[in-house]
């Protein structure tokens, strides 16, 4: 995904809230994807945690709320993501990007990479990262989307996005179909954890909320000089849908995967495929 679009997407903390709170309160079942991946980590409490596109840092909260008591790191390539580790007690944001991390080998006894590896031009590479700074013996938990998860929100705003002459968002470049096998190139065993869910809406704010939340990844930036007249026109399309399906809910499937890994003794990674 272009980086002018990720830098805008998250310079402010809210779209991501949004995100994350509409997942929280309006999915088919419960969703809760930081117990699955503290199930798939089962953590002692005492290990150097790294969490890579550390977002909000709610992950990060929720451990340190909980008595973690090893160190605690978040790093993100946002300097408002970074704010809000830092603001977090006993958690310490850093800058710095996945496929380069600021931190020597053999760091962290854990590290997650949470919703954020689909955004990278090389996962392989952040993937080798990952390892490079992960003790042998430590584990590596990976979460990403399945492909085109909740597909008829984000054909609503693509439309409408394109509607203005806008681009639409690149495609992912790794997702539950993928990564496996590209988490099996760099660690070898991979263990997947799989949760398939929907969003679903009986109401038109709540899906204009989440759609409006997506506007930046489709090149309807913040300071866009039509973003009004797009949300606008996007909200008007919903409330028809809804009046003209009176009784029916707004049902956008979507899912992911948490994909473990354990860090080998021998030193380095296993051979690149050819």
């Amino acid at each position: 995904m272009c980086s002018y679009r990720l830098d805008a997407e998250y310079a402010d903390p809210t779209p991501l809230k949004v995100r994350i709170d509409t997942h929280e309160h309006y999915s088919e079942r419960p969703d809760d994807p930081i117990a699955d991946v503290l199930t798939a980590l089962e953590l002692t409490g005492t290990e150097d945690l790294a969490d890579i596109g550390c977002g909000d840092a709610r992950f990060l909260a929720h451990l340190a709320g909980g008595g973690h008591q090893g160190a605690l790191v978040g790093i993100d390539t946002s300097p408002a993501m970074v704010a809000a580790a830092n603001a977090v007690p006993r958690v310490r944001g850093v800058f710095g990007s996945a496929d380069r991390i600021p931190f020597d080998d053999n760091s962290f006894d854990v590290l997650t990479a949470r919703h954020m590896l689909y955004h990278l031009p090389n996962p392989v590479a952040a993937l080798r990262e990952f390892r490079r700074t992960t003790k042998p013996g430590g584990r590596v938990a990976v979460v990403v989307n399945h492909p085109g998860t909740h597909p008829h929100t984000t054909e609503l705003v693509a439309a409408h996005a394109a509607t203005y002459g806008l681009d639409v968002a690149d495609a992912v470049t790794v997702d539950s179909d993928t990564l496996p096998a590209l988490m099996s190139e760099v660690f070898g065993e991979v263990r997947i954890q799989r949760s398939d869910n929907a969003l679903v809406f009986d109401t038109p704010d709540p899906l204009v909320r989440f759609a409006e939340a997506l506007f930046t990844f489709y090149g309807v930036t913040p300071n866009h000089p039509r973003r009004q007249v797009i949300l606008n026109d996007l909200r008007e399309d919903v409330e028809d849908w809804f009046t003209h399906h009176p009784g029916r809910t707004w049902r956008d499937p979507k899912g992911y995967i948490v994909a473990t890994a354990v860090v080998d003794y021998q030193g380095s990674a296993p051979a690149a495929s050819t």
